[in-house]
């Protein structure tokens, strides 16, 4: 069921119906059991995979928490966990980098990547007593299998969302209003921008027959930016509305990531949660910035590597992740010349700021090309594209002055959105006396509603295939 169907909107409410109106003592179980019918109907078989993910896991960090012998089982969690997420997700594409082999394509379990870090992270938290400890396995599978972020996040951590849980979820009206209206701003990312007006002319520059010309192409990786984000965002939005909703708060994972003025700060406000897991659990287990400069830039390197790989087991992801560590490495070997070189005047600090957002977010989109190409070959074939060397007009696509108009609307909006989330709890106060009345239901009803008419149920979220 994905998030933006008619399915899951009877799923939800059904849910959240049962989950208010039961005695506190019983909402967990009434949430771990939707979780789990909730994952069984994506692929039934799959279940007991996750059910076996589970058990084993939850077995590991009791021994943790009782035994003196932590290190051997939190290493046999972590070995354990990335021995299912390689099997699954690696092996085909090990197989067929080392060996001329055929290897039957696996379906890739819904999630895996991202609960099993979510199980990794517990597990290493639990040794290094920095969570509470797991109590019973429900709590323990209901932390893991949460639906709202199952699927795609965000990545949880057991400090913060396993004392939410004994709570049993805090319902109130700011919370049913706050996850009102994120399930339904995400639902417009998801639906009218990402799938509506942006995936259309992404999908005809890469996968058309024809080469593109320059401006297609440049056009074509704007539009994928917002669409990710779009996608992506909406997705969070939507766990974060389902999850207040249910009683709980969900972390951010997006803060208007295209307005960063480096790739640091770039990666500090995209997909939060798996820049800080990446951080704590590989980063800083690599030595961090502990033994000299060189080996921090080898381990912030390393890092962008296997966290490109993390995103798919294809070379062109290994590629992004290592051009991400680049510029990370640049960007820390450079910052004392950037410093020493910025405008002492306001109106020069300004278009100083301006420009390096500008320089920042057009990196992020020649990484996009490496993420976004089909293959090496195709990504081969479209960066002498970029300069103008290559490509015909009017060969793949039409109208790209119409669509850019559309990545300014996008554009605008995600500056919107950095003006308007400081003044979000003033604007609660100013509509508090009108929730529950007719305005602020009928604009929430009107959103929905111009999401349906123009997307339909939409398409799968992109992050669904990582």
């Amino acid at each position: 069921m994905l998030f933006n169907s008619f399915q899951f909107a009877l799923f939800l409410v059904t849910v959240v119906a049962f989950h208010r109106s039961a005695p506190r003592e019983w909402r967990n179980g009434i949430l771990l059991a939707a979780s789990l019918v909730f994952y069984f109907l994506w692929i039934p078989p799959y279940l007991a995979l996750l059910l076996v993910d589970l058990l084993v896991n939850y077995a590991l960090v009791r021994g943790i928490q009782r035994s003196s012998r932590k290190r051997l089982y939190v290493a046999a969690s972590v070995v354990f966990s990335l021995g299912i997420l390689g099997g699954f997700k690696y092996t085909a594409f090990l197989v067929g980098s080392l060996t001329d082999l055929p290897v039957p394509e696996i379906l890739l379990p819904l999630g895996v990547s991202f609960f099993t870090f979510q199980i990794i992270a517990l597990s290493v938290d639990s040794y290094r007593g920095a969570t509470p400890a797991v109590q019973s396995f429900r709590e323990y599978a209901l932390f893991i299998s949460f639906f709202p972020q199952l699927v795609a996040g965000p990545i949880l951590r057991g400090s913060m969302f396993l004392p939410q849980l004994r709570a049993g979820g805090r319902v109130s009206s700011d919370r049913t209003r706050r996850g009102a209206w994120l399930l339904a701003s995400g639902l417009v990312k998801k639906v009218v921008l990402a799938d509506f007006l942006l995936a259309p002319y992404v999908d005809d520059v890469f996968q058309g027959a024809g080469i593109p010309t320059s401006l297609e192409l440049w056009v074509a990786l704007y539009s994928f930016a917002f669409q990710i984000y779009c996608d992506f965002s909406g997705y969070t939005d939507m766990a974060r509305g389902m999850g207040l909703l249910l009683g709980f708060e969900l972390p951010k994972n997006f803060t208007e990531p295209y307005l960063s003025r480096n790739p640091a700060e770039f990666w500090q406000r995209w997909h939060i949660t798996l820049s800080t897991w990446l951080r704590d659990y590989l980063f800083l287990t690599l030595g961090g910035n502990r033994h000299g400069r060189l080996r921090s830039l080898r381990n912030l390197s390393v890092t962008m590597v296997l966290g490109g790989l993390w995103h798919g087991a294809a070379w062109t992801f290994v590629l992004w992740g290592a051009y991400h560590g680049v510029l990370l490495v640049l960007h820390r070997t450079l910052q004392p010349v950037l410093v020493r070189v910025a405008p002492g005047s306001s109106a020069g600090r300004l278009a100083w700021q301006a420009l390096r957002v500008a320089v920042t977010f057009h990196l992020v989109c020649l990484g996009y090309l490496v993420f976004r190409a089909e293959s090496l070959a195709q990504l081969g074939g479209l960066l002498p594209v970029l300069g103008g060397l290559t490509g015909s007009a009017g060969d793949t696509v039409s109208w790209p002055g119409v669509q850019l108009g559309i990545v300014a609307l996008c554009a605008g909006l995600h500056g919107l959105e950095r003006i308007v989330r400081p003044r979000l709890p003033a604007i609660r106060r100013a509509l508090e006396p009108m929730w529950g009345g007719v305005l602020e239901g009928a604009a929430m009803g009107a959103v929905v509603a111009l999401a349906i008419w123009l997307g339909g149920a939409g398409g799968e979220f992109i992050y669904f295939q990582f």
